[in-house]
């Protein structure tokens, strides 16, 4: 009842980390193309602290998380023990804060030094069936809430961290009764718990898990589905309802996967690693088929944002460049320094957005990037490097982590300073 009240104005929902699973892909028709107060600035609110996550919206309601106390002041991070997260809820026709749960650290969190320092302590993308709302709050757990903001239910995922202690990341995930979370950093495992409870259904340890933030992805192969997971050097399938392995293949990506799964046509794709590779597997295998479903391996630049598909491509960017690869192939269509579209040829190069923490979305033909500086473009998703709209907030540098969300006309962004609503 719940949801299908949240949902009767609206017809599309952004449900969690990227969207309609996973894939980054908006069935918007129309969106603003320029960002201007009193035009398509539908409103901006203040967040009471900044955060790496994105924002996700169902129905009337929009969910994003941010942390307060230990690290949110970079000059004067405090004590871990001050540290606070919050789920906060937003209406989203007007940018009213409709509530906001606080939840205290249970545990002392990864030292707020190093990379950390990028994305802090609120990285993880919520998910919601539109009763409840379910979030990844590191060492203190998984969490749900329902609409109002009531606690239903928390399980902790282990107290681990990471060799560099970078801090967790990974997006809870969906599917059917179970939601499923990657906890390779916290507990080198992948977890499916009962929704409605918290109990551990399933539950896969590897001490290969760690050094892994990359979200799953559900992908059906012939009636089969499979929930594809990322590791350093692996790219694995489990059965969904028992956690049984499928299959597993090699991957390129040996030190750290930062970026999430993406796929089509029964091929996911993933990049990343310091060097910089990518690797497509086809599904539907048994065992070991890194042999016989890896269908390429390609020195490709990437870094933390995931890849977007449109029309059998490719697009992300990666330390200032705006890069396209065919999906078939894995071979570079273009890869070109970003620039603002009315720059003349050969300047500008390090003026555009030059960040990848947000990944790239799909959205009406066109392809939305946006930067940790806050400048936002979009491109013709085309077979050349075209931007045709660049925008900036004005008072706001950032930084800007969290990926978009782009649901019927209207774009939510988020800093870490505020919330924004963009609408045509």
């Amino acid at each position: 009842m719940i949801a299908a009240m949240a949902s009767s104005a609206f017809a599309e929902n952004w449900s969690r980390f990227r969207g309609p699973n996973g894939s980054g892909i908006s069935e918007s028709t129309s969106v603003p193309m320029s960002w201007l107060p009193g035009e398509s600035l539908r409103w901006a609110v203040d967040m009471p602290g900044p955060g790496g996550s994105s924002p996700i919206v169902f129905g009337d309601r929009v969910f994003v998380t941010c942390f307060t106390g230990f690290g949110a002041n970079p000059e004067s991070p405090g004590t871990p023990a001050d540290l606070v997260r919050h789920l906060l809820c937003y209406n989203r026709k007007d940018g009213q804060l409709v509530w906001k749960s606080s939840v205290a650290s249970t545990h002392e969190e990864d030292p707020f030094t190093g990379f950390i320092t990028q994305h802090g302590y609120a990285s993880s993308t919520p998910v919601t069936d539109g009763i409840h709302v379910y979030v990844a709050f590191g060492k203190t757990g998984v969490l749900a809430f329902d609409f109002d903001g009531k606690e239903i239910w928390r399980r902790e995922l282990g107290t681990k961290s990471d060799p560099a202690q970078w801090g967790d990341g990974a997006s809870p995930v969906l599917h059917g009764d179970l939601l499923i979370m990657n906890a390779g950093i916290t507990d080198h495992a992948v977890v499916a718990l009962n929704k409605l409870t918290g109990e551990v259904v399933w539950r896969v340890e590897d001490q290969d898990f760690t050094n892994g933030w990359s979200t799953p992805i559900i992908v059906n192969v012939q009636g089969r589905e499979e929930l594809v997971c990322a590791c350093p050097g692996r790219i694995f399938a489990l059965e969904p309802k028992s956690g049984e392995e499928l299959w597993r293949a090699k991957s390129p990506i040996s030190d750290a996967v930062c970026a999430s799964l993406t796929h089509q046509d029964g091929v996911v794709f993933l990049m990343g690693g310091r060097q910089g590779s990518a690797v497509a597997i086809r599904c539907g295998g048994s065992g070991d088929v890194s042999a016989t479903h890896t269908v390429w391996e390609k020195p490709l630049r990437s870094g933390i944002g995931t890849p977007v598909i449109s029309d059998g491509r490719l697009y992300w960017t990666s330390t200032g460049l705006a890069i396209c690869a065919d999906c078939k192939t894995g071979d570079e269509v273009f890869k070109e320094r970003l620039k603002k579209p009315n720059d003349e040829p050969g300047q500008g190069g390090g003026r555009g957005p030059t960040g990848d923490y947000a990944s790239a979305v799909a959205v009406a033909g066109k392809i939305l990037v946006v930067s940790r500086t806050g400048h936002s473009q979009f491109w013709d998703a085309v077979d050349k490097y075209s931007p045709i709209a660049d925008n900036q907030f004005a008072d706001d540098t950032g930084p800007f982590n969290g990926t978009p969300a782009v649901v019927d006309d209207e774009i939510f962004i988020r800093s870490d300073k505020r919330l924004y609503c963009l609408g045509g």
